[in-house]
């Protein structure tokens, strides 16, 4: 799972996420601006993931395809 940009609070979200989540953890990469994580996607495994946190309470997830989820129409997925 990439993550971008960086901050405390994606930092701290994404640690929980990994580690509390996932019995052997969750490899997780960040990435310095969503330019860069979608970049970095082309390259990475068609189970690559992009969370791309628009402020301290939303995010939007990005997938090897380029779509674009919120988190609320993830619930319904």
């Amino acid at each position: 799972v990439g993550f971008g940009p960086p901050s405390a609070m994606a930092q701290e979200i994404m640690r929980k996420v990994a580690f509390d989540n996932f019995e052997d953890g969750l490899i997780t990469e960040e990435y310095l601006s969503e330019e860069e994580l979608e970049e970095a996607s082309f390259l990475k495994p068609s189970n690559f993931v992009g969370v791309v946190f628009k402020d301290s309470m939303s995010y939007q997830l990005r997938f090897h395809d380029s779509i674009a989820m919120s988190s609320i129409y993830m619930e319904s997925r």
